[in-house]
């Protein structure tokens, strides 16, 4: 894997889907519920609480579509997905139907969102604040229009 150092030229927050939100509340209310248990160890509750954390967090801190002069790169949680321009061969916005999507995963990040068709480097599905922004900026960097 190649290390690419720089800052980017255009950044794209991501966005969190409610249901996202509904879920990481959910485990925060039951690790509350479970600390308020008589004669539960306070292990339990920690340990769900850091699992959590650990889990769930990073999505929401780390969701964003960092764009550079030759390359993108997706931050989503703990992982980093480096795409050269030159190998994307697409770029559309996507509904969030299952059948919309070659991923064949609807990230946590909105059930709306862009597609990117990558063969090379595997296709990616994201969600960012301007999706139409970031749809049409691509474009232009790729040369599609």
């Amino acid at each position: 894997m190649r290390i690419y150092k720089g800052n980017p030229e255009l950044v794209f927050r991501g966005r969190v889907a409610p249901w996202y939100g509904a879920v990481s509340g959910l485990v925060c209310v039951a690790a509350a519920v479970l600390a308020l248990q008589p004669g539960m160890t306070p292990f339990v509750p920690a340990s769900l609480l850091v699992v959590s954390a650990f889990a769930l967090w990073p999505v929401v801190v780390r969701n964003r579509v960092e764009l550079y002069k030759d390359r993108l790169e997706i931050v989503f949680g703990w992982g980093r997905t480096i795409i050269p321009y030159d190998h994307v061969r697409g770029v559309r916005r996507f509904g969030g139907a299952a059948h919309e999507q070659a991923t064949m995963h609807n990230c946590a990040a909105s059930m709306e969102g862009v597609f990117i068709e990558a063969p090379r480097d595997g296709d990616a599905a994201v969600s960012v604040i301007g999706d139409d922004v970031l749809v049409a900026e691509l474009r232009r960097r790729v040369g599609l229009d």
